[in-house]
């Protein structure tokens, strides 16, 4: 009966009718209904199943097909013989269930598209070597719906007929893209394509199909009166790409959840590519990645003028002119098109530097600082407080120590409280000491050393590696040798001064002190005023422990640094050479000493000897008064 329908689990139902005289006339026309349906006669007719759904049901009913149809023979041909052994489609679903007719007059009567659907219709992948998955599935009603509607499918896919499917072998889907494009060229030739430079330098990097479709292909011409963001993304929301001159890629794809989502959301596309426009797409060429994101900053420089000069003198940006494509730029902390508002979540702003520099993230975490952010305290200080967000200098050169102050306002009175030697208690005492210590030296209980850096006096800065490796005509990256004469990893006392005797004979140069952290991730570890350390011993005394270190700064990168033989802090020659950093009793000079007892010596001697030749004179300078 027409009306027998059988109620899924589902929810849908299933027909139970069969149309007699169809079924006759099909290639299974001949046989009972129990040659498919052996658990159902005329005596005897199961309880009906529960079926949960038309596929369930589709997969149960086509290992009856197996019955006549053993699968080794199903293997044969080769293209059938992988769908049957993938499972991903049953006998029915292609073949039909009651009313199959022959394939030889099934492939008379099919139109060559209805005899690609009637399997390309169904869910059936491909696995390439890669592992990646492609979906063979076509929708015939994006077909229906695209430019290429009237076409037959072999019009493109003309290697294939109903008598030959050959199988490819793509390695991964990139090859996949690749082929499926020389097939649009076919037709869309190269002269055609360089009509338009923009869309032509596209085809070079991006396969036809990842902006068209694979069968729903779409019109390339897009409206101008679209609003121009809309413009832009009907190209730009795709994963396209561009091509540098070195081989490298960059993907152009712009998600518009991501600008939606970015402080720049009202503004239009052109505001920051000005040379774009919904008429004009110039072709760009770059020699990396490296120079487009360099080029990236001007279009940043349009409105942030100050930011980005201050990110141009930042070991950030000398570290990626120096070669250091793990140096931040804009785009790196901004990201293209997600740039953020700047957030009063502190924790959140220093995640960005965190992304880099982990250990001192991890450092910074035991601090006190991040103590006072956690408890919500509005002045307490993020990374950018100390180092700045866009003019972040080397450690070494950045006077980190001012930073401290600007929060710590009371330091210097605070510091003259306790910090000075009787009976002298000036604040000129207490600036010594800072120019001399790093605030961290005293204000964390690691390991610290006495660094020496060399110092160019006529600049007033550091002397850099590339300047020591120019005044001895030498790459710099055999700086080291010229210090390290014997490279047994540390320099000796003698191999100092020869050293420095070398600069000097050709910069005005010389040695700052300093006490500062030796990991300087410890740094960051400042710990509760309660727990500075205020006991001079820990520094004025000849067995405090300090390693000694000498450092040469490098330009776009941290300093290099030597281990030192701490004798050469107590040699005659650090006099002349160490500039304004004499620790007394820990670094104790002899010849100092020396001098020091000479001249206490000489003191004493004066009034000592006047008095005794007064004494031994008296007799003399008395007769003289009284005439004799």
């Amino acid at each position: 009966m027409k009306t027998l329908q059988k109620a899924l689990d589902s929810g849908g139902s299933l027909s139970l009718y069969i149309d007699g005289n169809k079924f006759e006339k099909s290639v299974h026309g001949a046989m009972d209904c129990s040659s498919c349906h052996p658990d159902i006669t005329l005596k005897n007719h199961p309880k009906p199943k529960k079926i949960t759904d038309r596929k369930v049901y589709i997969k149960e009913f086509s290992k009856n097909c197996l019955n006549c149809h053993p699968q080794d023979s199903l293997m044969k041909p080769k293209v059938h013989g992988e769908v049957v052994k993938k499972g991903e489609v049953f006998c029915s679903e292609c073949h039909g269930s009651h009313y199959i007719t022959s394939m030889k007059d099934w492939k008379k009567k099919a139109s060559f598209s209805e005899y690609c659907l009637t399997c390309h219709q169904s869910n059936i992948t491909k696995t390439l070597p890669s592992k990646e998955k492609i979906s063979l599935k076509v929708n015939e009603s994006e077909i229906k719906k695209s430019v290429h509607a009237k076409f037959q499918c072999l019009v493109c896919h003309d290697d294939f007929s109903k008598v030959n499917h050959p199988i490819y072998n793509y390695k991964d889907k990139n090859q996949y893209r690749k082929e499926m494009t020389r097939i649009c060229t076919k037709c869309h030739t190269d002269k055609e394509l360089q009509k338009n430079p923009a869309h032509y330098a596209l085809t070079k990097t991006t396969s036809c199909i990842e902006c068209h479709g694979y069968h729903g292909v779409k019109p390339t011409k897009v409206a101008k009166t679209l609003p121009e963001n809309q413009y832009c993304l009907n190209c730009h929301s795709r994963p396209i790409s561009m091509k540098m001159k070195n081989g490298e890629t960059l993907s152009v794809q712009v998600k518009e959840t991501d600008i939606l989502n970015s402080v720049h959301k009202k503004l239009k596309c052109t505001e920051c590519h000005k040379e774009f426009s919904t008429t004009q797409h110039p072709v760009r060429s770059f020699e990396s990645v490296a120079n487009y994101r360099a080029k990236a900053k001007d279009v940043c420089n349009n409105c942030h003028q100050d930011a980005v000069k201050k990110y141009d003198i930042s070991i950030h940006a000398e570290a990626l002119k120096k070669g250091n494509q793990q140096s931040p730029d804009c785009l790196k902390c901004h990201d293209y098109h997600k740039v953020v508002l700047i957030t009063k979540d502190k924790s959140a702003s220093s995640e960005l530097c965190v992304k880099c520099h982990n250990e001192s993230g991890r450092a910074f975490k035991e601090s006190v600082h991040q103590k006072a952010i956690n408890d919500g305290k509005q002045n307490a200080p993020t990374c950018a407080s100390c180092h700045n967000s866009h003019d972040v200098l080397a450690a070494n050169i950045a006077q980190l120590g001012n930073s401290c102050v600007k929060c710590h306002k009371d330091v210097k009175t605070s510091h003259n409280k306790w910090l000075w030697n009787p009976p002298v208690k000036l604040t000129t005492f207490v600036d010594a000491h800072f120019n001399s210590a790093s605030c961290a030296a005293c204000h964390t209980t690691v390991n610290k050393a006495i660094y020496l850096t060399l110092f160019d006096r006529a600049k007033k800065k550091p002397l850099t590696e590339s300047e020591v490796a120019k005044i001895f005509g030498v790459d710099p990256k055999e700086v080291k040798g010229k210090i390290d004469y014997n490279n047994d990893g540390k320099i000796q006392e003698q191999e100092l001064w020869q050293f420095m005797s070398s600069v000097k004979a050709k910069a005005k140069a010389n040695l700052s002190g300093r006490i500062d952290v030796i990991n300087s991730n410890d740094a960051h570890k400042i710990e509760p005023k309660s727990k500075a350390i205020k006991d001079c011993a820990a520094c004025h005394d000849p067995s405090a422990s300090f390693a000694a270190k000498i450092e040469i700064n490098r330009e776009g990168g941290k300093a290099v640094k030597f281990d030192l033989e701490r004798s050469a802090i107590n040699s005659a020659y650090a006099i002349p050479n160490i500039k304004d950093f004499y620790v007394l009793g820990l670094t104790k000079i002899k010849i100092l000493d020396i001098l020091f007892f000479i001249a206490l010596l000489g003191g004493v001697a004066v009034p000592v000897g006047h008095l005794t030749l007064r004494i031994l004179t008296a007799p003399i300078r008395r007769k003289r008064r009284e005439g004799k």
